[in-house]
């Protein structure tokens, strides 16, 4: 006779988090004070996010110049050699179209090497902002006497149970409160 252990491992994460809340769902139920932030909403809409979008803008402001410097070459050059190209000698020709695909290539690979750099460093800025959001909102419940603190996992939770504005307010005055940061060079 085999023993059957539930592995969740195995489990699909939606289903994952709807087996984990009927498990924890009774003692939640004893524990007292509820609350409730949706995680998504203060990610979209914390200032920290905001300024975090301006800091990477400006961040790769000049590789972003750059690349759009160098698409305006590649079509001056391509404009050139279909305007010119039928009066130009065959051997001109290919040198810029040669120039061209080399141009082409070029752009191809530094918007991939931007991609990348962006992706890297946005996911860094992502979990500095996720932790001070985690830690806000721990701050928060319990300075405020809360048992726990339920995120997005939930089906439906009533207004007076939804935190996340009073959250995103506490996020706007520690914003304002702290000095701005300096943009670290890329």
């Amino acid at each position: 006779m085999m023993n059957h252990v539930l592995c969740t491992a195995r489990l699909p994460s939606a289903i994952q988090r709807w087996w984990w809340l009927c498990l924890l769902w009774p003692s939640l139920l004893l524990a007292g004070k509820i609350g409730y932030v949706d995680m998504d909403e203060l990610i979209n809409k914390s200032p920290q996010i905001l300024a975090a979008r301006e800091k990477l803008t400006a961040e790769f402001q000049s590789q972003y110049d750059a690349l759009r410097e160098k698409e305006s070459d590649l079509e001056k050059l391509e404009e050139h050699i279909t305007r010119d190209g039928p009066i130009m000698t065959p051997e001109e020709l290919g040198r810029l179209q040669e120039r061209a695909r080399l141009l082409e290539r070029q752009i191809r690979r530094f918007k991939e090497d931007l991609k990348d750099a962006i992706s890297i460093r946005n996911s860094q800025i992502l979990d500095e902002i996720q932790n001070k959001l985690k830690a806000t909102v721990s701050a928060y419940a319990r300075e405020n006497g809360y048992d726990a603190i339920l995120i997005n996992a939930i089906l439906y939770v009533s207004e007076d149970m939804d935190l996340t504005e009073e959250i995103l307010q506490r996020l706007s005055q520690d914003q304002a409160a702290s000095p701005p940061s300096e943009t670290p060079a890329p």
